[in-house]
């Protein structure tokens, strides 16, 4: 039997089981896109009220409304067991000023939103959240998570810069070049110096 040509030898690899048909080498990726067509009703409510709401969470002026909060009452806590009264009384300011924006928010964005609801929802679909939605929403239910996002506040607002920058007046003197152009003289006169240890890195 005489020996097969080039062109009837082909590598098994080569070849395409879903066609038979011999690839060139190329490889083409395949794109599953999960267009959502099998979510239950429930599943596509929860989706659209959490898209909403990582919309809210990006906005400037929510983000700048909340950390005015913060670091406007960050000084009354103190990293102990001790929970003073004026914490609760924080607290439920803190609540109550972040849900009803929220709520005002998600009530423009989601017709018949309610925030009954969207709790109802959260039970069983918590473990889709992305975090940033999921500590804000822990912020609001917990108060130990509340009192640490203050407390990081409070840290943030007493280390401060780690170092400043020094500048010297400066006398300028007018050097004549031998084209004619007068240029100032400069010396370096700016020296940036430590202002301390600055914050001791956590163990």
């Amino acid at each position: 039997m005489p020996p097969k040509g080039n062109d009837e030898m082909h590598d098994d690899d080569d070849v395409d089981l879903c066609d038979g048909e011999i690839l060139d080498g190329d490889e083409e990726d395949i794109d599953i896109v999960d267009d959502g067509s099998n979510l239950s009703a429930e599943s596509r409510r929860f989706d659209c009220i959490v898209g909403a709401l990582e919309d809210v969470i990006m906005d400037p002026e929510f983000e700048e409304l909340r950390e005015g909060f913060c670091r406007e009452n960050c000084q009354h806590f103190e990293d102990s067991d001790e929970n003073k009264l004026i914490y609760t009384d924080i607290f439920n300011k803190y609540t109550e000023l972040v849900e009803s924006t929220i709520d005002k928010k998600l009530k423009q964005a989601v017709p018949g939103f309610s925030m009954q609801e969207f709790m109802s929802l959260l039970e069983s679909h918590k473990d889709h959240l992305m975090s940033e939605v999921f500590d804000l929403l822990l912020s609001l239910a917990d108060f130990e998570a509340f009192k640490e996002v203050m407390l990081s506040y409070k840290r943030d607002a007493s280390e401060g810069p780690t170092f400043e920058i020094n500048c010297t007046p400066l006398r300028v003197y007018v050097e004549e070049q031998e084209d004619g152009d007068a240029r100032p003289d400069l010396d370096r006169t700016l020296q940036i110096s430590p202002i301390g240890a600055g914050p001791k890195a956590k163990r």
